[in-house]
């Protein structure tokens, strides 16, 4: 009896000294966690900072400026080609467009790069192409000329259609631009690029290889995205 009350005695000694003998964990590092968290804090209180002060910059630039989109106009068209082709399936058109583009704004000239021009009968395009980049400056007027090409399928519905409106002198055409421009403030300052996009809708009383279409009920609305 003895001996086991010892060997019992003995091995909870041991546990006792296994117990003293384990490390307590480390504390956690709040500091850091701190830290990190005030730099966190630094980093957006800055970057709200400069959301602000680049808003107050286009705040005044704009009242300042006031920025005017350009204004588009069709001068006249001139029809250089309209043939049927592959056994009277498709048509090519080729027409010479000459545009009028004014800039209502004195402080602020236009950069213009790539574009595309469009003109549209019954719902598909019929031709387009583009014009060549150029800056145009405060208060002032350009015209711009453009060659438009294209072929298209006309099944006889649309050919019977075509010919009855060519006779009455009436066909329905509409011209759409999506040009990218990009504001130029001085001689230097150039700003993010600006969408424009024109749509123009018309008559004309023919569509005649060598001829010059006369144009009337000429309707063009404007958008600009940002």
């Amino acid at each position: 009896m003895k001996s086991s009350k010892r060997l019992y005695e003995s091995l909870e000694d041991n546990n006792k000294d296994k117990r003293r003998a384990t490390p307590a964990p480390p504390p956690h590092d709040d500091g850091c966690c701190c830290w990190c968290m005030s730099c966190i804090g630094c980093c957006l209180c800055l970057m709200l900072l400069l959301v602000v002060i680049l808003m107050a910059v286009v705040a005044i630039m704009y009242f300042i400026y006031n920025p005017q989109i350009p204004m588009y106009g069709i001068e006249s068209l001139q029809v250089k080609a309209f043939e049927m082709r592959k056994n009277d399936t498709m048509i090519y058109t080729e027409i010479r467009v000459l545009v009028r583009c004014e800039n209502p704004n004195k402080n602020i000239a236009f950069k213009y790069e790539d574009n595309s021009i469009s003109i549209i009968y019954s719902d598909a395009q019929l031709c387009a192409g583009k014009f060549e980049p150029f800056l145009q400056k405060g208060k002032n007027t350009a015209m711009i000329n453009m060659t438009l090409k294209g072929e298209r399928e006309l099944d006889s519905k649309e050919k019977e259609q075509l010919l009855a409106q060519q006779k009455e002198g009436k066909i329905p055409l509409a011209l759409i631009s999506k040009i990218p421009i990009r504001p130029v403030i001085g001689e230097h300052i150039q700003l993010w690029d600006v969408k424009v996009r024109a749509n123009c809708s018309m008559l004309v009383d023919n569509i005649e290889k060598d001829k010059t279409p006369i144009i009337s009920d000429k309707q063009c609305t404007f958008a600009a995205d940002f």
